[in-house]
């Protein structure tokens, strides 16, 4: 069993697809995913199983491989449970030497034998795992909810570094080769991108970046050297439009990488950030220092392969969505 380290969505990918979900000891090779019933979801009854074991102590595992290369797909092999606890109580019989030619036989058996085995299938799902792993890793999703947090404050700011990572995150996705498969997932991080291209572009408008802050904050641009009351509430009106707008595409780019993860789980990884949840936010204090933890997804028919219309679009019907701060387009008055 897989115990101090998880694998890669990509790893998984490459286990399970190339052994066509099977038992890879021939004198099983049943398969390892028993079909949902009306009342209950899909069983998963395989494993990834250690050629070398995870630890040291484990079975076989006296080796110089560090805990990555014990956790990579070479040193892995999938099994039905029953055959992962036989390879790992008997391990003078299953060597890792024959538990290597046991995989690699398994999967010449599945090219070769296998008719709906595709192998150019399997290379562009493996290339999604990659690509779904990269994208993960660059839009920093294990620290969304204290990222975005301080965009959702009094005064909207963003740790330079997280901004910067967003700003690369869109010319990576617009240069992409995607593969042939998984459209409604290609076309979720086609959503992704539009919003976050929005997001940078409106935030950048009325921020600023000083030399040594780690942070670039919203200019408070109501702020004027010589008294004008007109000028002053124009001003302010249009600040805090701006403040809700940046709030709202924050809420909105959670519900696309929301949306991501569950076009990866749809099509790509059952199992993807299932132990980590959904992305959540946490809105700052209001009137009556209150905090507000929410959680953002699209519902119902706003669950389109892109749901988010453009900027212009989204302006108008923001105040439609599960949480919102602002409505309309910016006062010109």
């Amino acid at each position: 069993m897989i115990g101090e380290m998880a694998l890669s969505i990509k790893t998984n990918r490459m286990l399970w697809g190339r052994a066509a979900s099977r038992c890879s000891l021939s004198e099983c090779r049943r398969e390892l995913v028993i079909d949902a019933l009306d009342t209950d979801d899909p069983s998963l009854v395989g494993e990834a199983a250690h050629i070398i074991a995870e630890r040291p102590d484990g079975p076989r595992g006296h080796s110089n491989l560090t805990l990555e290369q014990r956790n990579t797909y070479a040193n892995l092999i999938l099994l039905c449970n029953v055959h992962h606890k036989q390879v790992d109580d008997q391990v003078n019989h299953f060597t890792v030497q024959r538990l290597t030619s046991i995989k690699a036989e398994h999967e010449l058996w599945v090219r070769s034998n296998l008719s709906d085995f595709s192998p150019l299938k399997q290379a562009d799902d493996e290339r999604w795992a990659g690509y779904i792993e990269e994208w993960a890793s660059k839009a920093d999703l294990d620290n969304w909810f204290s990222e975005t947090s301080f965009l959702l404050g009094a005064n909207p700011s963003v740790n330079v570094g997280f901004l910067d990572n967003l700003k690369a995150l869109r010319y990576w996705i617009l240069s992409r080769v995607w593969p042939e498969s998984s459209p409604d997932l290609r076309a979720a991080l086609e959503n992704f991108l539009m919003v976050l291209g929005d997001f940078v572009n409106v935030f950048d408008k009325h921020s600023k970046r000083e030399h040594d802050d780690l942070f670039q904050h919203v200019q408070k641009f109501y702020q004027i050297e010589n008294w004008d009351d007109e000028l002053y509430h124009r001003l302010l009106r249009r600040y805090e439009f701006h403040v809700a707008l940046v709030y709202d595409l924050t809420f909105e780019m959670t519900r696309a990488t929301n949306y991501v993860c569950d076009r990866v789980r749809e099509s790509l990884d059952r199992g993807f950030r299932i132990d980590q949840g959904v992305l959540l936010v946490q809105m700052g204090m209001d009137s009556n220092l209150n905090v507000s933890t929410l959680r953002l997804e699209y519902f119902g028919q706003e669950r389109t392969q892109r749901p988010y219309p453009g900027l212009q679009k989204y302006m108008e019907i923001r105040s439609s969505r599960d949480y919102y701060q602002g409505e309309g387009r910016e006062p010109t008055e």
